[in-house]
């Protein structure tokens, strides 16, 4: 089913008008729409990423409520040995796929964001001693449906509800970092390159394409890194 403008735009503006969007990423129409709008044909990701990037305050999502969490790091990290995106995660922090060692160590992974420490949360967090720098992924592993929109969304999202000082302190605690200074807060999507709608709107932007999706990413500061 394809789905007018206006008909988009009305189910975007309606979230808006709740005052709370630290959801936005895992509603249905930033999920799974794939397409283009049946009048003007214009592709939904676009569509609604113009909508949110008309609507960021000072390069940040508005109405993202930082979530009071008693313990980030909630508990021992287990291995896993399954062909998935779990799997894969664990394989970068447990070290059996590597990163550029700019990046520094992994640290922790599924970095809670919900109150009271429920729930999955950024995929992998990473330090660099050198420059004091945490690095924060998002892992999009062989993933057929979901889009770039959505990717840059749930990376910001979760960046937003945190607090990066509390998550500095749960990390020193555990003998992890060295120092409580932080200097700086990288955000990325690593992607597999089965990841296809992921990849074929990457190869639009890298072709010179200047729509919305790069234009927030560029507002968010996130970089893409490939596996």
């Amino acid at each position: 089913m394809a789905y007018t403008e206006e008909a988009c735009i009305a189910k975007i503006s309606a979230l808006y008008e709740k005052k709370d969007l630290s959801k936005l990423y895992d509603q249905a129409f930033i999920k799974s729409w794939n397409g283009k709008t049946s009048d003007t044909r214009r592709e939904y990701q676009e569509l609604f990423a113009q909508y949110i990037w008309e609507r960021l305050v000072d390069g940040r999502l508005p109405m993202i409520n930082v979530c009071n969490v008693k313990e980030y790091c909630t508990v021992d990290r287990q291995d896993a040995i399954r062909d998935n995106e779990e799997g894969v995660q664990r394989d970068f922090y447990f070290g059996r796929r590597k990163l550029d060692d700019k990046f520094g160590k992994p640290v922790w992974f599924e970095l809670q964001t919900n109150r009271e420490g429920q729930g999955k949360g950024i995929d992998l967090v990473y330090y660099n001693e050198q420059t004091e720098e945490i690095n924060l992924f998002e892992l999009k592993y062989a993933n057929k449906k979901e889009g770039l929109l959505r990717a840059a969304l749930e990376v910001q999202t979760y960046y937003q509800r945190v607090k990066w000082y509390a998550v500095a302190q749960a990390l020193l605690r555990r003998g992890l970092i060295g120092s409580l200074h932080v200097s700086k807060i990288n955000k990325y999507i690593l992607v597999d390159e089965q990841s296809v709608r992921i990849v074929k709107k990457l190869r639009e932007i890298e072709a010179g394409g200047e729509g919305y999706v790069k234009k927030l990413l560029d507002a968010f500061q996130i970089s893409i890194v490939h596996y």
